[in-house]
């Protein structure tokens, strides 16, 4: 190649990667601006993921000099180089090796759009993960590192506020949406199905087990003194209703807020509980399909505060294989729970009657009827204040 026309190679060459970085970071000062608080998107690209995270100034160390809970341009050049540090060691990206080197491309304040020159509470990054192997040719395949990765997050402010970090993930037709939390701050990035199912079906079952408002309401249910194939009906019933309601919510797009649901539940366990002193007084039994009625109905309602947990913990957009693996786990774990709870009562039930006998047993379950009404009455009256 003749001198002369190397030359102008080298000339085009330079000016392409001046545009190029030119648009970069006018692309990352749009981003500054247009990025909400605490969010963030990790775009997998080749060799390389790219990361724009929003994170609030509470979050770092030793750089708000007048303690104002603000970052000046002034105090973002004083102290960048402890900046960038922290944001490293604050959002890493784990591959099968350790933590994948982070290179940090920019760092900005994000202030009011109308007021460009104050302070802000929030900083903007825009940094590269390096996907590549050391050692690997430019051109091999970036799946040998990015199938098996973790986000690791621990950048949270000290603001009620600024406790939660959500990120986007996209990769060819993947996507991911990742919530991380103080107690949350380590989660797998686009992690296999088999591994999305056991995920939910164990935030599932957690769900019931940790919910003392469900776990009441299931207690009133198993309370009837019934058999077990009556049991097992009066369950596939508040199965049937809690996963209709699920779908209808998850899928269907229905939505009822949290200050109607909360107090609705509460007032399932009351009146559950009183239709069961009600019928324990009546001369002649009560048809059994008025009580699995009653269940059913009680269950959409349940239903309702399971869709609201489920939606808080989904990652992955409507329709894609892994949000029906979801919603399946989500189900089985919830299910699962609740006929380990089933049958631990059934057995204290059989226990209790051979020693104590059933007429003891029978008291249990009416002063037990009368305490539901109670708790369930508080709760009520509680949320319903709230709610006000």
């Amino acid at each position: 190649m003749k001198p002369i026309l190397r030359g102008r190679v080298a000339a085009a060459l330079r000016a392409i990667a001046l545009v190029l970085c030119s648009g970069l970071v006018m692309m990352a000062t749009v981003k500054a601006h247009m990025m909400a608080a605490q969010k963030g998107t990790l775009n997998f690209a080749g060799q390389a993921a790219f990361l724009v995270l929003s994170v609030p100034v509470t979050a770092l160390q030793g750089i708000d000099d007048d303690r104002d809970g603000l970052l000046s341009k002034a105090e973002l050049s004083a102290h960048f180089d402890a900046i960038g540090a922290q944001i490293m060691a604050g959002a890493q990206l784990g591959g099968p090796g350790g933590a994948l080197p982070l290179q940090l491309v920019m760092l900005d304040i994000a202030p009011p759009d109308n007021a460009p020159d104050q302070a802000a509470s929030h900083l903007v990054v825009l940094g590269r993960f390096d996907l590549g192997q050391p050692g690997a040719a430019p051109d091999a395949p970036a799946a040998l590192v990015s199938d098996d990765l973790r986000m690791r997050f621990s950048l949270f402010g000290a603001r009620a506020g600024e406790q939660a970090q959500d990120i986007t993930i996209t990769r060819d037709k993947e996507t991911q949406w990742m919530r991380l939390t103080p107690t949350d701050k380590d989660k797998r990035v686009l992690p296999g199905n088999g591994f999305v199912f056991s995920q939910y079906l164990r935030t599932g079952a957690i769900h019931v087990l940790s919910g003392a408002d469900h776990i009441l309401f299931l207690l009133v249910v198993l309370s009837s003194g019934w058999g077990l194939a009556a049991l097992l009906g009066a369950l596939t019933c508040f199965t049937a209703g809690h996963a209709l309601t699920l779908v209808a919510c998850v899928i269907g797009g229905v939505s009822v807020a949290d200050r109607i649901v909360e107090p609705a539940i509460a007032a399932t366990i009351v009146s559950m509980a009183c239709f069961d002193l009600w019928s324990r007084r009546r001369p002649h039994p009560v048809p059994a399909a008025w009580r699995l009625l009653l269940v059913f109905v009680c269950a959409l309602v349940h239903g309702l505060g399971l869709a609201g947990a489920l939606h808080e913990l989904t990652q992955w957009p409507s329709g894609s294989a892994a949000f029906a693996l979801t919603l399946a786990g989500f189900n089985v774990g919830i299910e699962l729970a609740q006929i380990g709870i089933a049958f631990l009562v059934m057995a204290a039930a059989r226990l209790f009657q051979l020693r104590p006998g059933t007429q003891a047993w029978q008291r249990v379950m009416h002063y037990g009827s009368i305490a539901s009404v109670a708790a369930g009455g508080f709760w009520l009256i509680a949320r319903l204040a709230l709610a006000a």
